[in-house]
């Protein structure tokens, strides 16, 4: 299948869900490595399953999952806490 095609596949179903935004065959590699990424997957690995060539390239997805998962943290330190402790 070409990425064209792919592409094509990706717009249209994101459509029928109702996603604004454009999407893309890309859009679906970068969001595994940046899910591989939060789910510390090595980067090896993540390279293995992408045909990433470049690590620098990868390595950006991993530094937006690190900075994200810090930042639901310190959000979640800072909520405050009912009485139940739920």
């Amino acid at each position: 299948m070409s990425d064209a095609a792919v592409s094509r596949i990706v717009k249209t179903r994101c459509a029928l869900a109702g996603l604004e935004g454009d999407y893309s065959a890309h859009s679906l590699r970068s969001g595994f490595v940046t899910e591989a990424a939060a789910q510390q997957v090595p980067l090896a690995e993540t390279m293995a399953m992408t045909g990433h060539a470049s690590v620098s390239t990868v390595v950006r997805y991993f530094r937006a999952a690190d900075a994200r998962r810090s930042r639901a943290a310190d959000l979640l330190a800072q909520a405050p806490q009912s009485a139940e402790g739920d």
